[in-house]
């Protein structure tokens, strides 16, 4: 369908949303009326403020508005009903009449502030306005509560690529496997526990890679260890690494992971963008059942993109694979989701 709202608006704030969510610039923080506490209506009213004096601008308005996910549809309703009143209060029309002005209210969490914004359009010229506050100066029950946080600890470090990792689910051992890549080749370390190389295997019989962007998955399960590539899958064994036998399969990429940690909070997502190599990433851990209503993501930075996300033996951890963009190497990080704020 069609949107309502004139093409240069809607870029103008898709582009605001994807910047408020995607990238944690610091916005200037509008002056609030108490320092040390202030909640969500407190900022829809200077928000208010900002829409009422724009130049010309004039009622009756249609609203429209987008909230982020860790909203939900309870929150967001009370939310978009306060706004709605303090609109009206400063004397402009809300109709439901398409031919009225379009007004586009948003409210997305950044990991360190909360951002309001407006978006209209007036005498042919794109109007936004924003209001951003700390994240830490909002009254605990103007956010969504998570009940959980994310810890991260580096395992392993090198200047060789690497493309993923994986736990070692194999009864007591403990430790984890390395995929790396190297000449157009591919080699797997496996680690103890402590992250010091036991065993290196070249994987000759996968053949290059030679992708400028390669990509490949490794499992390991008791003795059963696999690599997944583009166009095949293979098998090997750490007594013949070289003899790893591949097949042509259709490609089954890893599906997100879900962390449950030990207090029973339910599963959580992780997410993140890892498509733009020249900046750093931000890990979420995002609800991932209605049951947890109310509840809001969690996350992390890391100091480059993340290239991999893989689900350990133990339910609430998991390896997380970035390139540090200040030093070059390449990263492995054990991320646990554990219970308290």
């Amino acid at each position: 369908m069609r949107s309502l709202l004139p093409r240069p608006l809607v870029w103008c704030f898709g582009v605001l949303v994807f910047l408020s969510l995607a990238v944690a610039i610091p916005l200037p923080a509008a002056q609030s009326p108490s320092p040390e506490s202030i909640s969500l209506d407190d900022g829809l009213r200077q928000l208010a403020d900002r829409v009422v004096a724009i130049p010309n601008f004039d009622g009756p308005v249609r609203l429209g508005f987008l909230h982020d996910a860790n909203f939900d549809n309870d929150t967001a309703k009370d939310w978009q009903d306060s706004f709605r009143q303090d609109l009206e209060s400063r004397h402009v029309s809300v109709v439901e009449d398409p031919a009225a002005t379009p007004l586009r209210i948003g409210v997305v969490e950044t990991p360190t502030q909360l951002v309001l914004s407006a978006a209209t359009r007036v005498a042919d010229k794109d109007e936004v306005r924003l209001v951003a506050f700390p994240r830490a100066t909002f009254r605990l029950a103007s956010l969504p509560v998570a009940p959980v946080r994310l810890e991260k600890q580096l395992v392993y470090q090198s200047a060789d690529r690497i493309l993923d990792a994986s736990s070692i689910w194999n009864g007591g051992s403990s430790g984890m496997v390395i995929l790396t890549y190297r000449n157009g080749g591919l080699d797997a370390l496996r680690m103890d526990s402590s992250g010091a190389v036991q065993q290196s295997a070249s994987l000759t019989g996968a053949g290059p890679l030679l992708s400028r962007d390669p990509r490949a998955e490794i499992s390991v399960q008791s003795d059963a260890n696999s690599v997944i590539l583009p166009a095949k899958t293979c098998q090997f064994n750490w007594a013949a690494p070289a003899d790893a036998k591949c097949h042509t399969a259709k490609v089954a990429w890893r599906e997100p992971t879900v962390l449950t940690p030990s207090c029973g909070a339910g599963g959580w997502k992780l997410l993140a963008n890892g498509s733009d190599w020249t900046t750093d990433d931000f890990l979420q851990a995002v609800p991932d059942s209605s049951t947890q209503k109310g509840s809001a993501a969690v996350g992390s930075d890391f100091p480059g993109p993340i290239l991999s996300i893989n689900g350990e033996q133990n339910p609430s951890s998991a390896l997380v694979v970035t390139r540090n963009l200040r030093t070059g190497d390449y990263e492995v990080y054990k991320i646990t989701l554990v219970c308290g704020n």
